[in-house]
């Protein structure tokens, strides 16, 4: 259990949940309303922080992929398949950035994974060049009209282009 600092809550959590949302959705071939994905992203910060706070480690992942994808279920009114598959590919996604981007960030300045987590401010900077590549990520695929639906059979089904 842990209280996340509320700096990270606003300048991390949310925009990480806005730009997450909005990449799994791109991929499966749903364009969403802007406006939703905001509010889904902000709701889902929230519930984070309600989250890390009240349960430990390893069940907090798992409620947060949970309150994920019933956010995108509610908030972006989609099917509820497509919902949890976008989430889990755009968390993927993320966590190989994350992951990547976690490796090579203490060479580049020197400091610990744990001194950058604990210090607030530096784990907000830390973070921006994850966010920036999963915001590029996320405007590649727009702007070119990227999706998984011919590499992934069924998709078309799942995100309802296709009536079952």
């Amino acid at each position: 259990m842990y209280a996340m600092p509320f700096e990270v809550l606003i300048l991390n959590t949310m925009p990480e949940a806005m730009v997450t949302i909005y990449l799994g959705l791109i991929l499966i071939g749903i364009r969403p309303q802007k406006r939703r994905v905001f509010l889904a992203g902000i709701l889902q910060g929230i519930s984070y922080y309600f989250i890390s706070r009240n349960f430990g480690f390893g069940m907090h992942i798992l409620l947060q992929y949970l309150s994920f994808v019933l956010l995108t279920y509610v908030i972006i009114n989609i099917r509820f398949s497509a919902a949890l598959i976008s989430n889990l590919i755009a968390v993927t996604i993320g966590k190989l950035v994350e992951g990547s981007i976690g490796l090579v960030l203490p060479f580049i300045t020197g400091l610990t994974p744990a001194e950058i987590m604990s210090r607030d401010w530096i784990r907000v900077m830390c973070f921006m060049p994850y966010l920036g590549v999963l915001v590029v990520i996320a405007l590649l695929c727009w702007r070119y009209n990227f999706t998984l639906e011919h590499e992934i059979k069924g998709l078309k089904k799942i995100n309802g282009k296709i009536s079952r």
